[in-house]
């Protein structure tokens, strides 16, 4: 991807999330920063796949499967961005649209757990399918 093309996504978002800074509780504010970091996901996805894998390699643990980066959507009261890497065979791979990530704890808040499932929709609220056959490889974390 071209840095210019990239810059000016992460421009985007970080204009749409001072935007959202100014009235946090407007649903619309939230839905256009989520949106301006999942087009941010998706501009570096290949080469931030290229990475994970070569990555992966360099410590002796290359994936045999078929990868890809895709946005993390959080699904619950909050709205979160990020990326994972997923792996599996081909064809359930390219099903995957995005990481649902679901968090709960237990035992009274001693454990907190982050469930990360790759799924079939990034517009969750359309609904979603779990893709079996597939997991999740590595978290990506961008330092804003």
């Amino acid at each position: 991807m071209k840095r210019p093309i990239l810059a000016a996504v992460l421009a985007g978002t970080l204009t749409i999330g001072a935007v959202a800074g100014a009235s946090a509780a407007s649903l619309l504010d939230k839905v256009l920063l989520g949106a301006g970091g999942v087009l941010a996901v998706k501009a570096v996805a290949g080469p931030l796949n290229n990475f994970i894998n070569n990555l992966m390699a360099a410590n002796h643990v290359a994936n045999r499967d078929h990868t890809k980066v895709v946005p993390i959507v959080t699904i619950g009261s909050n709205t979160y961005v990020g990326a994972a890497q997923v792996s599996g065979p081909t064809y359930n791979v390219n099903r995957v649209e995005a990481v649902g990530a679901f968090k709960g704890s237990w035992n009274r808040g001693v454990w907190n757990v982050d469930a990360l499932i790759p799924i079939d929709n990034l517009n969750v609220l359309k609904g979603f399918h779990r893709v079996y056959g597939t997991g999740v490889d590595a978290i990506v974390n961008a330092k804003l």
